[in-house]
């Protein structure tokens, strides 16, 4: 990993991206406290949450390639981080005059899609400042720095909502982002696109929805394809339902949450305790893979998560919510990297970009079914519907193998 970061542009790369997920963590902990945590908060708000956040992402997504494709990308790297400062130090000064639902949900949709653009751009840009070299370690550099960053910028949120306010989350997170913005400036390279801008933007983005639906057609006429994607829309589902039933209990009935400072602190643990959980499942995964060649790693994450729902679910204990996200995290990662391996090993060159797309979308709306799941289960017990979820993870892991 060393060498990688001997390049200048390299680690202002990731620099600028580590520093924005950062600036994500708080954000995503602001919004988390003013949109799910309060006391008045439901499953139904987490379910309007994801919906009205992740739904649009996963349609605009597939369509980012079109503008990253036309745009000096350095460009966008800046411009992206710098609109999302200015954009939080707004919504610090309002959230200190209203809390309206409408406005927050606005700006967070804002943001999400701000940022969606920024780290596909980020994928695009890394293979260049690596020079096609050594993408595996860059990507895993890129994923598991991301992932501690976003992790820490959780915390430090957190913290900064029990200790100050919501709006000094927000201020410390326009920091952040106006530092990857800087940080962005200093790569030597312009990186703009060598292709001839042939095609009309309308006549692009027409092409790309056209692409995707081939992309979908050929993904269900290959069965090594389709199954795993069905698989990790099921063990996301699975691995979300965990998470949503924790943050509920941690909000509703674990007992040393009863003010803002104790649900917040609650949160905090089980947000770090699913980032050790998916941290440790990128450490060992590409060791079990040895021993778990092809579906059966994905099999493993399966086995691991419903378990681990059937063990923990439900428990109004810390230890027991802290064990469940971890156990989410882990078997959630350790299928995510085998459906990635899957879909490269079982479509042509030539739609791994679509498939990819579709696994996008698919990741997006397990999030939106496990809030809905949850929201239909909300007057039955907990602890039953996790271990009833469990069980269907397993049964489906069975059958799939």
């Amino acid at each position: 990993m060393r060498e990688l970061l001997r390049d200048p542009d390299t680690r202002r790369l990731l620099s600028a991206q580590w520093a924005a997920q950062i600036a994500d963590g708080l954000v995503q902990a602001a919004f988390a406290n003013l949109l799910i945590l309060e006391p008045d908060g439901a499953p139904m708000r987490i379910l309007a949450v994801s919906a009205l956040t992740l739904l649009p992402y996963s349609v605009i997504a597939p369509f980012m390639g079109v503008f990253v494709d036309r745009w000096q990308r350095r460009r966008i790297l800046v411009l992206t981080n710098m609109v999302r400062a200015v954009l939080l130090l707004g919504i610090a000064a309002v959230v200190r005059v209203t809390e309206a639902e409408v406005v927050l949900y606005s700006a967070l949709l804002l943001i999400l899609g701000i940022g969606r653009l920024f780290l596909t751009t980020k994928g695009a840009v890394l293979p260049v400042v690596l020079h096609e070299k050594a993408l595996i370690r860059g990507n895993a550099l890129s994923g598991g720095g991301g992932m501690i960053a976003a992790l820490i910028g959780g915390i430090a949120g957190v913290g900064a909502v029990a200790i100050s306010s919501t709006a000094a989350a927000l201020v410390v997170g326009t920091v952040f982002y106006a530092a990857a913005a800087y940080i962005a400036t200093r790569i030597s390279d312009p990186l703009a696109h060598g292709l001839e801008r042939d095609e009309a933007l309308g006549a692009a983005a027409a092409r790309v929805l056209a692409e995707l639906k081939d992309g979908a057609v050929q993904i269900w006429r290959r069965p090594g394809a389709r199954i795993p994607l069905a698989g990790v829309f099921v063990v996301r589902t699975a691995a979300m339902i965990a998470a949503i039933s924790a943050i509920l209990i941690i909000k509703r009935e674990f007992p040393a949450a009863g003010d803002d400072v104790g649900r917040l602190s609650a949160s905090a643990l089980a947000l770090g305790s699913a980032g050790i959980g998916a941290f440790l499942g990128a450490v060992f995964a590409p060791r079990l893979s040895d021993r778990f060649p092809g579906a059966r790693l994905m099999l493993l994450g399966f086995a691991v998560s419903g378990a681990g729902i059937v063990l923990l679910g439900g428990i109004v204990a810390m230890p027991a919510v802290l064990g469940l996200t971890f156990i989410g995290g882990l078997g959630g990662f350790l299928a995510k990297v085998a459906v990635d391996a899957l879909l490269q090993e079982q479509l042509p060159d030539e739609y791994r970009g679509r498939g990819f797309a579709v696994y996008d979308i698919l990741f997006n709306a397990a999030t939106v079914a496990a809030a809905l799941a949850v929201v239909g289960a909300e007057n039955t017990s907990f602890r039953l519907f996790l271990v009833v979820t469990g069980l269907m993870t397993l049964m489906l892991a069975a059958l799939i193998g």
